[in-house]
């Protein structure tokens, strides 16, 4: 293993992919600060300190009571553009070069804007983005559990026009303790119908029963989270065997408290198991993390390798939802430069 600061080095210079991230989430702090400013500004926020002490939580309550503060200050349909271009930016500086996001376009129906406008702008800014930074992006839309099956049906009709032109597919998101996944199951397999990738959130608040619930009636091709699969053996083996990805986010699960320490998050026992384990950021500034933190963490907290560093960035790949073409060109890459940095810091 190279020595500390050539480890911080060559890991934020590895090559990355993020395939579980909250666009909503990842709004860098000066875009955020420019949008309260441009909406009348907010008494307590004056600095970019403020703000940025703004965002710390006590508890995941007072985390939702804080996302939806945020939200109050985007209210133009136009501001996703800017949103999409800044996280992507922001991003391309840690050499992630694909990125499959979650949007929540239904959030900001009570202020007026559409989902289908949202995306437009969102599309437009990735686009900007990928000819600026050359960083890739495809959106997940997100179904919140909390708002009915329905609704889940409306957001597939809203989006559907744009499947294939920047959206690639659906997740579900929201509360797993008030709302199971097994009522969306019809939404789920319209969603395949028409072409939709599949993913959800399963196995953080709730065990493997909504895990189980997420592959068996939603048809998911990847799990978001999934760290509470170990509480389940039958389930860790069924992991394995079939290879479903896990969009594991460990700084996330530590502030939301559902693990108590990085050393005590699965991921590690996980990778050793043989499943199929990914690294992700989950909501960034939110929870004060980067994808390059994600992987220090687990050189230095969880004793992962380089290598099996370079194994955790090709998993990215596999696990996405790029094309088999997609995937071999992109891990040519990865691993291009895998060797250059290799050859430079061991």
């Amino acid at each position: 293993m190279p020595g500390t600061t050539s480890v911080e080095e060559l890991i934020r210079k590895i090559p990355k992919t993020e395939l579980h991230l909250h666009l909503e989430g990842a709004i860098p702090l000066e875009t955020l600060y420019a949008l309260i400013q441009k909406r009348g500004g907010d008494p307590s926020i004056t600095t970019l300190e403020d703000l940025k002490r703004k965002l710390v939580y006590t508890d995941f309550a007072h985390f939702i009571e804080l996302w939806i503060w945020k939200n109050t200050f985007i209210r133009e349909e136009r501001d996703f553009e800017d949103i999409a271009y800044q996280v992507l930016h922001h991003l391309s500086r840690q050499n992630v070069q694909y990125l499959e996001a979650f949007y929540s376009p239904g959030d900001y129906k009570p202020h007026g804007l559409t989902v289908e406008g949202i995306t437009e702008y969102l599309i437009k800014g990735k686009e900007r983005a990928r000819q600026d930074f050359g960083i890739r992006c495809e959106l997940i839309v997100d179904i919140v559990r909390g708002d009915g099956v329905d609704v889940g049906m409306q957001r597939l009709d809203e989006t559907e026009p744009y499947l294939g032109k920047g959206v690639i597919g659906i997740g579900l998101g929201g509360s797993e303790h008030k709302y199971p996944a097994d009522p969306y199951e019809p939404v789920y397999k319209e969603a395949r119908r028409r072409g939709f990738r599949l993913t959800a959130h399963a196995g953080e608040a709730v065990g493997p029963s909504s895990i189980w619930a997420a592959i068996r009636k939603l048809g998911c091709e990847r799990i978001g989270h999934g760290v509470r699969a170990h509480e389940d053996p039958d389930l860790v083996a069924y992991l394995k065997k079939h290879q479903i990805p896990l969009e594991l986010c460990v700084v996330s699960n530590v502030r939301t408290r559902v693990c108590t320490s990085v050393e005590s998050h699965p991921i590690r026992q996980y990778y050793d198991q043989g499943l199929m384990v990914t690294v992700n950021s989950d909501d960034p500034v939110m929870f004060d993390t980067t994808l390059t933190h994600e992987y220090k963490m687990l050189a230095q907290r969880l004793n992962f390798t380089v290598e099996e560093l370079r194994q955790l960035t090709l998993n990215g790949v596999d696990a996405s939802f790029l094309s088999e073409k997609g995937k071999e060109s992109m891990k040519a890459q990865f691993e291009r430069e895998w060797q250059q940095l290799l050859a430079k810091y061991t």
